[in-house]
């Protein structure tokens, strides 16, 4: 079984999406958490997090 790992969008780190407990859909899009706070956060202002973090003006 190969594993799947996508990038939790608020902090960077990289999550086990079948291994998920905190998921948001934005645009059609799945993305995959570390913690609540995170998703709380995406979800508050998820265009915010589609850019990298470079990008990202506090």
């Amino acid at each position: 079984m190969t594993s799947k790992k996508d990038m939790d969008r608020v902090c960077g780190m990289w999550i086990e999406t079948s291994e998920a407990k905190f998921i948001s859909y934005y645009n059609g899009q799945t993305y995959y958490f570390c913690a609540s706070e995170c998703k709380d956060k995406f979800d508050q202002n998820p265009a915010f997090y589609m850019k990298g973090f470079e990008g990202r003006n506090p």
